[in-house]
């Protein structure tokens, strides 16, 4: 009788243990996609940034035209105008661009679906 207890008990040891494997190498795998999903956001926040630096430095460049234009009033203000005209336009599109670049998903938004994925695979392999 004992003897049919053995390989039973080496076999739940062995399933156990295949098991705690499984489920280091799921957080390894886990936590590198959560890594990498990270640094893409980060990225994308980054670009983003740049953009809107390079719209605030527009818009500050064209505000000081457009008080320079006010300024030159009285001798002909056209090309300090048209000047502040085209960099209002360069700040409008690079407001744009960088309001485009932020990024709409939520963060870890892969890494959480994936983890469910393996989460319910494990607990179909286990039922």
């Amino acid at each position: 009788m004992a003897n049919n207890h053995q390989p039973k008990e080496s076999g739940l040891v062995e399933l156990v243990k295949d098991a705690i494997q499984d489920t280091q190498e799921l957080i390894r795998i886990e936590v590198a996609l959560a890594r990498n999903e990270t640094k893409r956001d980060v990225a994308k926040f980054k670009n983003a940034a740049i953009a809107f630096g390079v719209a605030f430095a527009a818009a500050i460049l064209t505000l000081a035209m457009l008080l320079v234009a006010a300024a030159l009033a009285m001798g002909g203000p056209a090309p300090a105008l048209v000047i502040a005209g085209v960099l209002l336009v360069a700040a409008g599109v690079a407001g744009l661009v960088g309001y485009r670049l932020i990024p709409r998903e939520p963060p870890l938004d892969a890494t959480k679906e994936h983890a469910q994925a393996q989460a319910n695979l494990l607990k179909e392999e286990i039922a």
